[in-house]
């Protein structure tokens, strides 16, 4: 007997991987890319009911042939009926159930780790029934954080990344204006990558949240170049600056890059949203206010 993901390997070709720091612009862009007709996501619903793969299927009733009534991230949205809605999301209960308890998805950078065979025909199996039972054509995720390339790589062989880049300054007072970000500033978030040695120079800069912060931000994008050079994925990197100086250029080449047809429902979406460049912006308070000085310190840190 054929199995499930035998017959329907082709929902799984070329999935779209879109990946930055948090912060940088991931979510609205990939909440624009996933607009798209032709795409399946991981949902709040799915979230909710991480064991439960047949949920997806709530999708065909809030996104069909008759109507169209699809959530954004609460971060953009935070209604009620948002929250009701069937939406992208971007957490990780859904791929700690996937991935097992051999692997800490969610806060180990996974560096030089590989799904094995069971484990990859077991993630692939669900991820093919989430774009089935959605009644799309193809798979698109939205990681943060770690990269995990050759772990995602193993799973996904022929996956499509898209890395976000933004001016690490704004990223780095973002994180400290979020609640997530709190944590951040007290502890390294992520583990599996950092020597003896930087674990030190971490302690030596816990009294400054900023460099903190920096430190953690630095390590990311280290990881994620050392990542790219070891697998040579088929990526393409974009900027927020590019996409907020004009939404609808970037938007078209990015889907031309990943063999999407244009479509009027992301056209429909970006004409809806208030798109502004938030690198220039005021501090929301006087604790993330960020002066030259510190601004300087943390761009000679990354750098470094």
């Amino acid at each position: 007997m054929t199995d499930f993901l035998s017959k329907n390997e082709s929902l799984l070709e070329k999935p779209i991987i879109i990946f930055g720091a948090g912060r940088s612009g991931t979510t609205v862009i990939s909440e624009i890319i996933f607009q798209h007709e032709d795409l399946a996501w991981h949902s709040n619903y799915q979230e909710l009911f991480p064991k439960f793969l047949p949920i997806n299927y709530m999708r065909r009733l809030f996104d069909n042939k008759w109507w169209r009534v699809i959530g954004m991230n609460t971060q953009n949205n935070l209604s009620f009926t948002n929250y009701m809605l069937f939406r992208p999301i971007e957490r990780y209960d859904f791929w700690e159930e996937i991935t097992g308890k051999r692997i800490d998805f969610s806060r180990n950078f996974l560096l030089n780790e590989r799904a094995t065979p069971e484990e990859q025909k077991h993630i692939r199996t669900a991820f093919a029934k989430l774009v089935k039972f959605q009644k799309r054509k193809r798979l698109a995720l939205k990681i943060t954080g770690p990269v995990r390339m050759e772990y995602l790589t193993s799973v996904f062989p022929d996956a499509q990344f898209v890395s976000i880049e933004r001016d690490p300054v704004s990223v780095i007072r973002s994180w400290l204006e979020v609640s997530w970000g709190q944590q951040i500033t007290n502890q390294l978030w992520w583990y599996g990558a950092y020597s003896k040695e930087e674990i030190a120079k971490a302690e030596t800069l816990k009294g400054d949240k900023f460099l903190f912060t920096a430190f953690q931000y630095k390590k990311l994008k280290e990881t994620e170049q050392q990542e790219i050079k070891k697998i040579q994925p088929d990526i393409y990197t974009v900027q927020y600056e590019d996409f907020v100086s004009d939404p609808t250029a970037f938007t078209n080449s990015l889907l031309e890059y990943v063999h999407l047809n244009p479509s009027k429902l992301i056209d429909k979406f970006i004409n809806k949203l208030l798109i502004a460049d938030r690198n220039n912006r005021e501090a929301e308070s006087t604790h993330t206010d960020i002066t030259e000085e510190t601004k300087k310190q943390i761009l000679e840190l990354i750098n470094s």
